[in-house]
């Protein structure tokens, strides 16, 4: 089954413990899509987060790819620049494990890359 899945890029998200004072005192933690992570499998080439508005899908998004090395603000790995830091520290929390293929590029979209 460990074959099947060796040519994803990422494996699994996991919410580190314990967490941090500095960030268990924050808002993130109290987002259902963070609350209720534990440990996220990724299985299959595509995963979809679904749910209210509000829940914590974006920022959980956001925090899987700071900590894969991307800009909060959207762009390549290469492309840093910050208007305004408004992004969470929950990348920090984050345990993010990879396969063992590696892609050659990669790119964070956002809606707020348009507008950057």
């Amino acid at each position: 089954m460990a074959a099947l899945f060796s040519g994803l890029y990422l494996t699994r998200i996991e919410l580190r413990q314990p967490v941090d004072a500095e960030l268990a005192q924050s808002y993130v933690f109290s987002l259902p899509a963070v609350k209720h992570l534990g440990r996220l499998e990724l299985r299959q080439p595509v995963t979809f987060l679904v749910g209210e508005n509000g829940t914590g899908k974006s920022t959980l998004l956001e925090a899987i790819a700071v900590a894969c090395g991307f800009n909060p603000e959207g762009g390549t790995r290469n492309f840093s620049f910050s208007t305004s830091d408004t992004h969470s520290l929950l990348h920090r929390a984050l345990i993010v494990s990879k396969g063992v293929k590696r892609p050659k590029d990669g790119f964070f979209l956002r809606a707020e890359s348009f507008y950057n």
